[in-house]
């Protein structure tokens, strides 16, 4: 029996043209960009695409040649004969808004979602609070170093500048929540 290879439906519509036999990350990313905007940012989904293209390499559905940015990948034969599951990529907000309908009078299973991920984002956050000291220590070294690593200080700083807002929004709700649940359930 074959195995289904679980791989999102805009990836695998990119990555199923005849003629695309080597592609990058960043050429996936473009192409699945330009039909959708659900992938966020450049950043959001680069690292989307590179997920799901490091599990077909996994899988052996495709190779990789180089590193970093100059990494090419190359379907193999095993692509062509695999068996596909088309998923969609998730949006939380809809999800969201779906679960808060359904439980209009107890809210612990929203809770329980937002819980989850304002915790996602908390280790997310620290993370990235972490790169930023790294670039700080590093841009510190030499005038040439902070020059180099001054945008992608600034894009790493935006980014926990994002997921504060994240964090703080979810505690908020969570909060507000928490106020609206006591009485009713």
């Amino acid at each position: 029996m074959n195995i289904k290879h679980r791989i999102n439906s805009d990836i695998y519509q990119t990555l199923s043209l005849p003629s695309l036999n080597h592609f990058s990350v960043i050429e996936v990313r473009n192409s699945i960009q330009s039909n959708s905007s659900k992938y966020g940012n450049n950043n959001n989904a680069r690292l989307f695409v590179a997920r799901q293209l490091q599990s077909l390499v996994e899988a052996g559905l495709i190779v990789c040649k180089g590193t970093g940015r100059k990494k090419v990948f190359t379907k193999t034969d095993l692509f062509h004969e695999a068996d596909f599951e088309l998923i969609d990529k998730r949006n939380s907000g809809s999800t969201l808004v779906k679960k808060a309908q359904q439980n209009d009078n107890c809210y612990s299973s929203i809770s329980a979602e937002l819980e989850k991920e304002r915790t996602d984002i908390e280790a997310e956050l620290t993370v990235t609070l972490a790169e930023i000291e790294e670039y700080k220590d590093l841009m510190r070294r030499s005038a040439e170093l902070n020059s180099l690593l001054r945008p992608s200080y600034s894009e790493t700083a935006q980014k926990a500048a994002t997921l504060m807002a994240k964090l703080n929004v979810r505690s908020g709700v969570l909060a507000l929540l928490r106020s609206k649940e006591a009485p009713t359930c």
